[in-house]
């Protein structure tokens, strides 16, 4: 009788346990899939300035915000100052679990507010036919025009825009604003394919040598091994290298790469990728530029 007992009472008890078990395992479920609600109040401040911090996830029992420079809050929402100029990962970590990234840019007070109005050009002096160059621009103006002199009509008009040439030759680029008296120009040439420069091949190497790990990132292989190849070859260990997508999205590289990691998803097809440096001399890239487009919304739109 004893035993019998005690054979009820084992299967009582690990009939519990389950159950127990599955609570816990639903509750853990339904914690993981909830999304995340927070921000910061700006993604670019000037030194001195504060930015300000604020979580609404609904449940959420605990918090953590680091701020990419060693310092951290526990508390729900706050403000936070940078000691410091440069880029900042901030994180925030809810429950011990979920987190989300934020990207703050903290810049030096201009001591000659009238550097602002000064427009400059920043772009490769040569390039192949074919090859996608990028056009930055300097300055505090909103309404951009670009010509690269091989259309005859206005190419782009975002701040920093993104062509490739058909024919080769020595084109005159012209930028206009807003507040601009006369356009400023940059002269670019632009070399057959046939007769690519040692130098010139190297970046064309660089790029798509990028662009196949970054496919890879995004077709869900080993994230680590990808990061830190790109990451030690070609940015000299820098995770805060600048990226950026389509012509007007950007990112540090750290935060593209785990935004590719989860959002890709075997979605994202890694178009190109053109790679500067802002020291010929210098072996660091300083910029990666990646077209991209999801599978997606190539099918509902139509062929890419």
């Amino acid at each position: 009788m004893d035993k019998f007992f005690n054979i009820r009472s084992l299967i009582a008890l690990v009939v519990i346990a389950a159950v127990i078990g599955v609570i816990f395992v639903t509750a853990r479920s339904c914690s993981s899939n909830r999304l995340i609600s927070a921000s910061v109040s700006a993604s670019e401040i000037t030194l001195g300035e504060y930015i300000h911090f604020t979580d609404s996830t609904p449940g959420a029992g605990s918090w953590l915000w680091e701020f990419g420079n060693g310092d951290y809050s526990d508390e729900r929402s706050g403000q936070y100052q940078f000691p410091d100029e440069g880029r900042y990962q901030i994180r925030l970590r809810v429950d011990g679990e979920q987190e989300k990234l934020f990207l703050v840019r903290v810049r030096l007070r201009s001591s000659d507010s009238r550097n602002e109005y000064v427009i400059r050009i920043h772009a490769a002096s040569q390039a192949i036919q074919g090859e996608y160059v990028m056009f930055a621009a300097e300055g505090s103006d909103q309404d951009w025009k670009w010509e690269f002199g091989e259309s005859g009509i206005i190419d782009s008009r975002e701040k920093t825009a993104i062509y490739a040439y058909q024919n080769h030759g020595i084109y005159q680029v012209r930028l206009t604003t807003e507040n601009t008296q006369y356009p400023i120009y940059h002269t670019i040439e632009v070399l057959p394919k046939y007769m690519e420069t040692d130098s010139l091949d190297a970046i064309t190497v660089a790029s798509n040598d990028i662009r196949v790990r970054l496919q890879h990132i995004a077709d869900g292989r080993s994230f680590n091994s990808h990061y830190n190849y790109i990451l030690e070859k070609y940015l000299c260990g820098d995770p805060d290298v600048l990226v950026t997508v389509n012509n007007n999205k950007r990112n540090d590289f750290y935060s593209y790469c785990q935004g590719l990691r989860f959002a890709g998803a075997n979605n994202t097809v890694i178009e190109t990728v053109y790679v500067e440096s802002a020291d010929p001399e210098n072996e660091c890239l300083d910029h990666i530029v990646v077209l991209q487009y999801e599978k997606t919304a190539a099918v509902t739109s139509g062929p890419h």
